[in-house]
Formats: C-alpha cells, structure tokens, sequence
C-alpha cells in the first residue's frame, strides 16, 4: 500500500438507508476533503471498481496482479473525484454490493451467500491498513418484504408467497452474516435500522469519526419509494402478457409514478406465525451483537 490512512468500509446492508448515508457524503464532499477523509461518490464508484470487483469475487482464485489492477481503478477514481490521497487520513468505501446481492434472496432463498469471500478480497485490497467494517441490520419482518420489491425492480420477478415460501427463514441470521464480516475484517459497527432516522448523526459520526449534531443530518429523506400491493397486484396480473424487460420497466413505473387511491398498503408478510418467528429471530440478533452496537455520543 503506498498510502497510510485507516480505511472504514460502510457494507449496507440492503433497504437500511445506505443511500442516505451515500447522498450525504457525495452532497458533502468539501467538507469531508477539508477533514482529510476520502469518499468516492457511487455512480462512480460503480463505473468500473464495483464490475470488476464483481467479476475478481466470482474467481476461485485471486491472483495478486488482479488485487493490484483493483486498488488502481478504485484510487484512480479517488483522484479523479479530486481527492488528494497523500493526505487523506481516512478512507470511506461505501457500497452495500460489497456485502452481496439481494438476488441471492430470489434465487436461492439466502441472505448474503459467502459474504466472506467477498470480504477476503477486501481485505486483501486494503493490506496495510487499519480496518473498520459498518453494517445496519433491519427486522426480517419488514427487511424481507422491502428486498422483494427491490428485485422486482431489477426483474427478478415472481409472486411475493413464492418468494417467502422460498426463503430460508432458520438458516438466514443477521448474526450469521455479520459473523462473516467479522471474521476477515475485524468487529464490526452496527446500528438497527429502526433507530436510523432520529440518529443519523451518531451513525455519521461514526463512520466519519467527527462528531456531529443533528441539524447538519437531515434524516428526512431516507424513504424511496417502493412498490405497494397494488402496484404489486397490478404487476402480477401483466406477467403473462410482458416480457422480463417490459416487466422491469412496469415495476419501475408503478413504484415511482403511481399513487394508488387509499386504502394502499406496502407489501407485507400477512402470517402472524411467521412474524413471530421473525421478530423473536431478530430480537435475538440484537440481543447477540449488542455490544457492537453505535450507541449516542459513539464516533468509534
């Protein structure tokens, strides 16, 4: 490595306001370069660091030219946003397809397949530095539903109880996931995504590590719109008339542009058996991971 600054890599996950936190810092980019902390803005990050990630990931091997070739595009990148990486003192890599894909939900049922490996690689591409991994979890309850209308958006489409039917509630843990992570990059910061809109400063101020108030954080803005049951009802009806593509394109349509006379409600789990599995699932991931936890007044 020829730099020497910490490296904090913010993992998502999925649907827990990632995209917030990503705005904030592509918004606030002269602020953080004043403070010596590089941030490289999504769309361009995913321009050519995240394909091949993807594709250097997927490998059975990782060849030590290929981790080379990565950290090239990823600090070109850096300087092409401006970024002086000779005196940055911290660097911010924030992409939650760095944990995995939602698709695996769809496909296989699994919540972040092999996250490690993905982890290994980003280990490897940050050899030398000092490490810290951030993560935000979300109750199953409301986390499975939000997801299957992200893969609606992205074509992966099916009927929301095929989806859960699918799903492999025992084996799928929070716990599990973050147990990955941690076993390559060190512990990790959390946060629930319940708590996230009174505190987005604290988690900024975390992952930043400059305190925060909360007037410099508007949190208000977290929401991006999602599919309702409606939207979903009228999407489920047109399957058989569209193709994947015109299909894509109806979700995106439906989700964004239409607003569907009350009573609407968002795409929910109606089995009460099943939410109570749920939830005493996710209670026991906090309970677990409680001491990761950013609690107030915590820039660690």
């Amino acid at each position: 490595m020829p730099y020497h600054f910490r490296v904090h890599i913010h993992l998502g996950a999925h649907k827990t306001a990632s995209t917030f936190i990503q705005n904030w810092q592509a918004k606030h980019q002269p602020f953080l370069k004043a403070n010596h902390i590089a941030y490289i803005p999504l769309e361009k990050l995913r321009r050519k660091f995240m394909p091949a990630f993807w594709e250097f990931a997927g490998e059975k091997q990782v060849s030590q030219h290929q981790v080379k070739r990565l950290r090239s595009i990823l600090f070109a990148e850096a300087e092409s946003c401006g970024i002086d990486l000779n005196a940055t003192t911290l660097f911010i890599l924030s992409e939650e397809n760095l944990l995995g894909s939602l698709a695996s939900l769809h496909v296989r049922g699994s919540l972040y397949s092999r996250p490690d490996k993905r982890m290994e690689l980003l280990a490897r591409l940050f050899a030398g530095c000092e490490i810290q991994p951030f993560l935000s979890i979300r109750n199953y309850t409301e986390f499975y539903p939000s997801a299957y209308a992200e893969t609606l958006r992205h074509g992966y489409i099916k009927s929301f109880d095929d989806y859960i039917a699918a799903l492999n509630l025992e084996g799928n843990s929070w716990t599990g996931v973050v147990e990955s992570v941690e076993s390559v990059l060190g512990t990790a910061s959390l946060w629930p995504y319940e708590t996230f809109r009174g505190n987005a400063h604290r988690v900024l101020s975390a992952l930043l590590q400059i305190p925060l108030t909360a007037d410099r954080v508007d949190a208000g803005s977290v929401i991006r719109p999602s599919l309702t049951q409606k939207g979903l009802a009228v999407a489920m009806q047109c399957r058989g008339l569209l193709s994947d593509s015109e299909m894509k394109k109806l979700v995106n349509l439906l989700a964004e542009k239409m607003a569907f006379d009350p009573p609407d409600q968002k795409i929910a789990i109606k089995d009460a058996g099943i939410i109570s599995r749920l939830h005493e699932k996710y209670q026991n991931d906090l309970e677990t991971l409680s001491n990761r936890l950013i609690t107030p007044g915590d820039t660690r």
